[in-house]
């Protein structure tokens, strides 16, 4: 009986949900495993995934790397970043061309979370970027959409540098 309730429990929704994650593997740092949030921020995520499943951000270098005064974050995402210098002035405005409304959610920004790089004056501007919080940064809280989480080799986070390039980002579930 009891092993019934809690297959009921289970398929009724009443046990953690499977999210979807990816890994990423950073040349010459290690691999990131990534677990997004759906229920959070719907469009991102998939959006998010749909990148990944296009290979959009294989060879796409980390185009911001803020460690000082203190850990803050690492941005990656713009495609721009694969062919051009890093102090290009282009660097950091590009995209895939498709852009998903601001999903404002309760996800915290703690170490490891992921958030929508956006256009300051534009809160609708999200698209490929992304940045990966290096410690918790609960002032973002609200203004960008969080949408996942590290959940294995936050010990990588800190070791990524400017111009680190993704290899290769496939989802494992």
């Amino acid at each position: 009986m009891t092993l019934l309730i809690a297959a009921t429990i289970i398929t009724m929704g009443g046990g953690q949900p499977d999210h979807p994650t990816v890994d990423m593997n950073i040349v010459g740092r290690g691999q990131l495993t990534i677990e997004l949030y759906p229920e959070k921020a719907p469009k991102t995520v998939a959006h998010f995934r749909k990148l990944v499943r296009d290979g959009f951000y294989e060879g796409v270098r980390f185009h911001r790397v803020q460690n000082k005064p203190r850990p803050f974050i690492v941005m990656t995402g713009d495609p721009f970043s694969k062919t051009l210098p890093l102090g290009d002035p282009k660097i950091g405005t590009g995209g895939s061309g498709t852009t998903v409304p601001f999903e404002k959610n309760d996800l915290q920004f703690v170490n490891g979370t992921l958030g929508l790089s956006r256009d300051k004056e534009d809160q609708n501007s999200g698209d490929s970027q992304f940045f990966i919080t290096n410690g918790p940064q609960r002032f973002l809280e609200g203004t960008y959409v969080g949408f996942g989480r590290v959940i294995k080799g936050l010990d990588v986070i800190p070791k990524i540098e400017l111009g680190d390039k993704i290899f290769s980002m496939r989802e494992t579930r």
